[in-house]
């Protein structure tokens, strides 16, 4: 089950999207984008899903466990536009976290790979809406 404090940090980030032409665009919880808006329109996309493969359950593994969860995420993924996204924590405590910003992933497939990596949540934007925290069943066991 998911904690308070987890919560809180989900909250407390910034959900940094690498974009083809390399800028950045950073999404935060239950806020607007009016360039994430833009780049959905330019991509001709309806959503952004942010998802990751790190530390499943929030239980902290090394690096290179974390980096063959990430890869096979990645597999995961194949035949979607997956552009590199960072979860970048404004708490010091916590260590920012990569994963992927896909284009256009229907919400039950995300919810079932981000259960598949044993995550407690997902962050999903829609064009003209605010940045939205799903929680997998996991968060809620």
């Amino acid at each position: 089950m998911i904690s308070a404090a987890t919560l809180r940090g989900y909250r407390a980030t910034t959900y940094a999207v690498t974009l083809p032409d390399g800028n950045l665009l950073g999404l935060r919880l239950d806020d607007t984008s009016a360039q994430a808006d833009a780049f959905l329109r330019r991509a001709r996309a309806t959503s952004i899903t942010c998802l990751n493969a790190w530390n499943p359950r929030s239980r902290v593994l090394n690096v290179t466990r974390n980096m063959a969860a990430h890869q096979r995420l990645r597999r995961d993924l194949a035949g979607y536009i997956a552009l590199p996204q960072l979860g970048v924590p404004d708490r010091p405590t916590w260590r920012p976290e990569p994963g992927f910003a896909v284009l256009d992933l229907e919400t039950e497939k995300a919810m079932a790979l981000a259960q598949r990596h044993g995550q407690f949540g997902l962050v999903r934007y829609e064009r003209g809406g605010v940045a939205e925290l799903l929680l997998t069943r996991l968060a809620l066991r």
